[in-house]
């Protein structure tokens, strides 16, 4: 059985970006009542109007409970962080009051998650139980317990087209799953969240190995991300243009290593990657449009956190070490590229 709230959940959505805002509308339109922690121009345009998504479908409206309070939000069910991952390590203690016995976390950020090594075979064998380029001293490893958080790959491409309003016109997927072994009522809470993803129209697969869903998101967004930011490319021409495809090839290798090295496989392989992408078409990565945007780069979560992990393992990743500087070197010189595309953002 459901816990007595899981059937009609308090769910709450930390971010309202452009994948947050996707969200929320979806959730809000199917019927849920959302309430969504946002701040500035995004908190004001969503009192005034609510949040907007804009699909192949056409234009959906919704009202949600919108504050830049979480104990004024008061305790939930369902959390999604959907957050950019360099803003988790001081927003995450923040989310206390949102949080009871039986809340649910589901962090949908990209790049390599804090929670990775909780309570795996890695924090039995070495004295780093967290994971510093995400995570730094540690402090999100002891925010919330592993069985308070379920894994999720998110592969939803939107766009923010002005605070509160999303477009996005390609389904969008999610694989979730336990971090650790759950206890019998954790059954009724994956049960009922992937209840919620599923009648809002996001299709939704449940893993028992979720680290090997991760790892392969990871290997997406670290193949996409930085080479966009530095060609200026959509996913169609980063995936089908013969010289990036070599250098594709060697970050999926070194990634599919490292992974192998925490006990986790890729859900696909380099060609069905390449051939993913591709489909994808006109669409900009996060990092890109958070590039031409002037903000921050999600480098540490995607580049820097997968470095870490093989240097501990012993693999050399030359590659992925390359693309970090050069990607550094861009982000930190703000250097303009001479057209811009318009596209999609990829989460």
């Amino acid at each position: 059985m459901l816990l007595p709230s899981l059937a009609s959940p308090r769910i709450c959505i930390v971010g309202a970006g452009a994948i947050g805002t996707t969200l929320a509308a979806r959730l809000a339109v199917a019927g849920y009542i959302v309430s969504v922690l946002a701040r500035g121009d995004t908190l004001t345009a969503i009192k005034r109007k609510g949040v907007c998504l804009i699909d192949q479908q056409g234009q959906h409206t919704a009202n949600v409970i919108v504050s830049d309070s979480c104990s004024e939000l008061g305790e939930q069910d369902i959390v999604f962080l959907c957050t950019k991952a360099h803003s988790v390590p001081s927003l995450l203690p923040q989310l206390q009051p949102l949080f009871g016995q039986h809340t649910c976390l589901v962090p949908m950020v990209n790049g390599t998650p804090w929670w990775l090594l909780m309570d795996a075979v890695e924090l039995q064998t070495t004295k780093a139980s967290h994971i510093e380029a995400v995570d730094p001293k540690g402090k999100l490893v002891r925010c919330l317990p592993a069985s308070a958080i379920i894994g999720c790959a998110a592969y939803i491409s939107a766009q923010l087209q002005a605070p509160g309003i999303a477009v996005s016109n390609i389904p969008a997927r999610l694989i979730v799953g336990d971090i650790v072994d759950a206890p019998n009522t954790a059954d009724s809470r994956m049960a009922a969240l992937i209840t919620v993803l599923e009648t809002c129209g996001i299709a939704t697969r449940y893993t028992q190995r979720i680290r090997d869903a991760v790892w392969s998101k990871i290997a997406a967004n670290l193949t996409s991300n930085p080479l966009s930011v530095m060609t200026g490319t959509t996913l169609a021409q980063l995936y089908s243009h013969p010289s990036l495809r070599k250098v594709i090839c060697q970050l999926f290798d070194e990634t599919q290593l490292t992974a192998k090295a925490y006990g986790s496989r890729l859900e696909m392989t380099l060609r069905e990657l390449l051939e993913l992408g591709e489909r994808m078409g006109a669409v900009r990565t996060s990092m890109l449009q958070d590039y031409q945007q002037g903000r921050a780069l999600e480098i540490a979560a995607i580049v820097e956190g997968v470095i870490e992990l093989a240097d501990r393992k012993s693999i050399p990743v030359p590659t992925i070490t390359t693309i970090l500087h050069l990607t550094q070197y861009f982000a930190d010189a703000g250097l303009p590229h001479p057209y811009a595309h318009v596209g999609k953002e990829n989460s």
